[in-house]
């Protein structure tokens, strides 16, 4: 009885002296993304004024008072086609002033010509001196100079004259009339404004954090919110070089086609897909929610991310061969929204890991949840 008490003893002081098992680890589970939507450049729409092509603040040459108007505000004018006029009589005065001066001219010069032949031979046969040639040598040159003048007057009067009438450059619209019969007018006072017909642009102002990816000739779309099925074909033909309100840069983008419903000072909006930067590149996009921030291979990637300068992150692959996880480093572009541009580092096919990401370690094991599906093994 004593031996069987004591072999009892022993059986459970061995029992109670083995350690405990060691309990399994879990393998984590995570949600992939599968690489393979192509970024196709940034869309962005930009609202802006329609407005001519041409346009031009027209004047007259003259100062004078206003004769006729011949349109209004509103109305299609022609190329060559009169607008108004001044009252011409002070002008008509001008010119016949001019013709008569310049007629004794002509009389004055000739005779001055017939007195230096008559000096000059007179001179020759020793009758007159030297001196005395030479004062009839100036007289002829002086009757040269004021020819000369008067002809120049004749055609300062005679230009005058024409342009009393004001007519119209180009053939367009008058889009303002500042003039009426019988005003006072001065010299390069604004009389119409006239714009451009069937030769329209869209002037917008471009944000500094875009104007690097806009380019002369660059195609763009324009719209209408006023007008239904208005989209049309653009090209930019103007960038400007300082900037304006809110920090942003005006560009004109010239019209390809237009109609008789578009007028200068209509709303339009246009619509720049900004695939420069890509370079010809095959860019992907993948879920902010995959960068690796725990592995700690960059710092700083926030900022570069919004700045939009190109930088290296980390990222989980999901290898499905092997189960387990591979850190990589991809380099990254733009954000857009909740999605990253990959310039390098990552190829069609490959699942990036987006969920479960801060428990992960490089080659660790893992298994791929799929939601459609459930668990997978």
């Amino acid at each position: 009885m004593r031996f069987l008490w004591l072999l009892l003893s022993v059986a459970l002081f061995a029992g109670c002296s083995e350690a405990p098992p060691e309990p399994v680890k879990p393998i984590p589970r995570v949600k992939t993304f599968l690489v393979g939507d192509k970024a196709l450049g940034q869309l962005r729409r930009i609202s802006g004024k329609l407005i001519a092509a041409d346009s031009s603040v027209l004047s007259f040459a003259l100062s004078g008072t206003i004769a006729t108007v011949n349109v209004s505000s509103g109305d299609s004018v022609n190329k060559s086609q009169l607008l108004a006029s001044l009252e011409k009589r002070p002008f008509e005065l001008a010119v016949k002033n001019s013709r008569a001066q310049l007629n004794i001219a002509r009389a004055k010069l000739n005779e001055k010509q017939k007195q230096y032949s008559r000096f000059k031979e007179l001179f020759q046969e020793q009758v007159v001196s030297r001196s005395e040639l030479e004062v009839a040598e100036s007289e002829l040159g002086t009757a040269r100079g004021n020819l000369q003048s008067a002809q120049s007057t004749l055609e300062t009067t005679t230009r005058d004259l024409k342009n009393t009438a004001l007519i119209a450059p180009f053939s367009g619209r008058l889009a303002k009339r500042s003039i009426e019969p019988f005003q006072e007018i001065s010299v390069g006072s604004e009389a119409f404004v006239l714009e451009s017909a069937g030769s329209l642009q869209v002037e917008v102002l471009v944000p500094e954090t875009l104007i690097r990816n806009v380019d002369h000739g660059q195609v763009v779309q324009v719209d209408f919110p006023t007008l239904k099925d208005s989209q049309v074909a653009g090209q930019v033909v103007e960038i400007g070089s300082q900037v304006q309100a809110g920090n942003a840069f005006p560009v004109k983008v010239q019209l390809t086609a237009s109609n008789v419903d578009l007028r200068p000072g209509m709303s339009a909006a246009v619509l720049f897909n900004f695939d420069a930067y890509l370079e010809n590149r095959t860019v992907y996009m993948i879920p902010l929610a995959a960068i690796a921030i725990e592995a700690g291979l960059v710092s700083n990637y926030g900022r570069e991310i919004s700045s939009g300068k190109r930088s290296k992150v980390p990222v989980y692959i999901f290898d499905e061969n092997s189960s387990t996880v591979k850190l990589r480093e991809i380099v990254v572009g733009e954000l857009r929204g909740n999605s990253l541009e990959v310039f390098e580092g990552l190829e069609a096919g490959e699942q990036v890991i987006t969920a479960g990401v801060v428990f992960l370690r490089d080659n660790m094991q893992a298994r791929r949840w799929d939601a459609s599906q459930g668990l997978i093994e």
